[in-house]
């Protein structure tokens, strides 16, 4: 039975006709890799090379055995690539699981103070869509996740980076006060956003409606604040959004209104899962947990 290594040297020589090349190409010593080639022709019990001058000729047997070579010669490159692959992706950057409307509004301020601190960290940020979040579909690859009003999945550890409250945001032509009641605008067509606010929380935006009896005028539905912003900028509707989402709207196009009827607050949590061994992980929701602190 002969290595993977052993394979590979064979593979070199046979590919350069040399050991001087091969030995250059796979950068050791020109006697190891004779050495190496003795022992698999002793252990097959045939040649593999013939001497011609500076060049050596395969024989009849190691011509049939190369093109398996082959095929277990790039088999382990592909292995060592997506190991790699891998290693980079867990060793090398944080993998953070987040809602499209955080990944464009409060998770890049955190990232931005995060690299004042460490500068050299790297970030991978993957969309997670609101069904991910809710019915706790984590993905494996995921080492953090940043989301809206979050339950703690089992195993895993739960912080509150940020507490804050919604606005009624409407276009221009709607000329709606800075503070409003509800039941004053239900002539105005709704966009309502679906499943970014937890469905178990008795305070969502949803069941507060439906407790007082508000008929809104649904016109639109999206999962993205961010999406729900756009179509307001273009006179569409209005909708309950988060203070991250309102604080990029253009004043110029919309009208951002405090509601009276009551607060709709929010919280933004942290999740990591306890088995997640990386210290450049840990260190960041370290980080996240002691700005959360200081905050409160």
């Amino acid at each position: 039975m002969l290595s993977s290594k052993q394979i590979e040297i064979f593979y070199e020589v046979y590919k350069n006709s040399s050991m001087t090349a091969a030995a250059n190409k796979m950068q050791i010593s020109q006697p190891s890799i004779s050495k190496t080639l003795a022992a698999v022709e002793k252990n097959l019990g045939f040649k593999l090379f013939l001497r011609k001058g500076k060049k050596l000729i395969p024989t009849n047997e190691a011509v049939e055995l190369f093109e398996q070579a082959s095929i277990v010669t790039n088999q382990l490159k592909n292995f060592n690539y997506i190991a790699n692959t891998y290693k980079s992706r867990s060793l090398d950057f944080i993998n953070i699981g987040t809602t499209p409307s955080l990944a464009e509004t409060l998770v890049p301020k955190i990232i931005k103070k995060y690299n004042l601190v460490k500068p050299d960290t790297r970030f991978n940020l993957i969309n997670l869509n609101s069904i991910d979040l809710i019915e706790e579909r984590y993905k494996p690859d995921i080492d953090i996740t940043i989301c809206f009003n979050a339950r703690s999945p089992s195993n895993s550890k739960n912080i509150i980076i940020k507490e804050g409250k919604h606005f009624l945001v409407s276009p221009k032509k709607y000329n709606l006060k800075k503070e409003i009641y509800l039941k004053d605008v239900l002539h105005i067509p709704y966009i309502e956003i679906t499943n970014l606010l937890s469905l178990y929380s008795e305070s969502s935006i949803m069941n507060y409606f439906i407790k007082n009896e508000l008929s809104m005028n649904f016109y639109f539905k999206s999962d993205s604040y961010s999406a729900a912003l756009s179509i307001i900028n273009e006179g569409i509707g209005m909708s309950i959004l988060d203070d991250n989402t309102t604080s990029k709207a253009d004043k110029n196009l919309v009208n951002i209104s405090n509601i009276l009827d009551t607060e709709f607050t929010y919280q933004v949590n942290a999740i990591i899962k306890n088995d997640i061994a990386s210290t450049l992980c840990n260190d960041f929701f370290n980080y996240l947990s002691e700005q959360s602190q200081l905050s409160h």
